[in-house]
């Protein structure tokens, strides 16, 4: 491992190129689900001659690199210019690059730091609470996935300096400002990496295909069967992957579409609900009136009636 760490050398990096706040959290912050601790950022120019510069950090937050360190809450580390490393153990390391976005763990053992030939341009945000607990219980995120490659994402960059921005005012709510942004950098996380790495798989791309087919056929009477037989997979391999990728059947998300539509037709439309009805192939409107109250909890009547200009 490096031993920039082991150096007892002053920090040459610029200090107005570090920008950070470490935060406290009141009793009623806790109740919000996600309070924040620390936001930041940090360049680190090529030849730097310590990593972490040794200045302005809490003891809980500042690490020795050869040594690691382990938290007691998240960090989101962003890596928007340079490379460097990524410690899961003392003698396991992975390559990181710009466009990187880390996530440390509570009680994990970790250390990084960035390469010295290029230094790097460093974004961070701790936070904890049971909101973001169950973030990762529910396996939104992969348990044993650590490095996130979303790319340079200026809205990403963005966040981090508006949450230090928020940080450095410490205002009275501060902190559920500061949650709804650590919170908005994980959900663009998913999404970026998960477009990024895999459009280009033939399995996202067939889903994504029997999506827009079905929204194409909304008013005809395609079936979930003839869907699959377009993007040439097995009915019950399509179902399968289909819930895996939307969370929902094909059936499911064809009758959310159709109800969808409408309500959008209820509140445009002077059409009387059986003509919507069978606008959208139900046969029976009796049916279609207690599908629409099933999962809408109103009549279609009582859904005109309050959202109808």
């Amino acid at each position: 491992m490096n031993k920039a760490g082991d150096m007892k050398t002053k920090n040459l990096n610029n200090p107005k190129s570090n920008n950070f706040k470490y935060l406290i959290s009141g009793e009623k912050d806790t109740l919000w689900g996600i309070t924040v601790n620390t936001v930041g950022n940090l360049i680190i120019e090529p030849d730097y001659e310590v990593y972490p510069p040794l200045v302005g950090h809490p003891d809980a937050f500042y690490f020795n690199v050869a040594k690691g360190r382990k938290l007691d809450s998240y960090q989101l580390v962003y890596i928007s210019h340079g490379r460097g490393k990524y410690f899961t153990s003392p003698k396991h390391s992975i390559d990181v690059h710009a466009g990187d976005l880390f996530i440390l763990r509570p009680n994990v053992w970790h250390s990084y730091y960035p390469d010295r030939k290029t230094g790097w341009h460093e974004y961070w945000i701790g936070l904890k609470g049971p909101n973001l607990d169950s973030h990762f219980k529910n396996e939104f995120f992969d348990g044993h996935k650590i490095i996130y490659n979303v790319g340079f994402i200026e809205e990403i960059v963005d966040l981090y300096n508006k949450a230090i921005s928020v940080a450095m005012k410490e205002r009275a709510t501060c902190q559920q400002y500061l949650a709804g942004i650590a919170n908005l950098i994980l959900g663009m996380t998913i999404y970026y990496y998960t477009n990024r790495h895999l459009n280009d798989d033939i399995m996202v791309k067939n889903i994504s295909k029997a999506c827009i087919i079905m929204r194409e056929n909304l008013l005809t009477d395609m079936t979930p069967e003839q869907v699959a037989e377009q993007v040439c997979m097995s009915y019950s391999w399509f179902r399968k992957m289909f819930r895996d990728y939307t969370g929902m059947s094909p059936a499911r998300y064809m009758q959310e579409l159709k109800l969808q539509r409408a309500k959008n037709m209820l509140v445009s439309s002077t059409l009387s609900i059986k003509e919507i009805a069978y606008t959208l192939c139900y046969e029976d409107a009796s049916y279609f009136s207690a599908l629409f109250k099933k999962y809408l909890g109103c009549s279609p009547i009582q859904y005109r009636n309050q959202f109808g200009g």
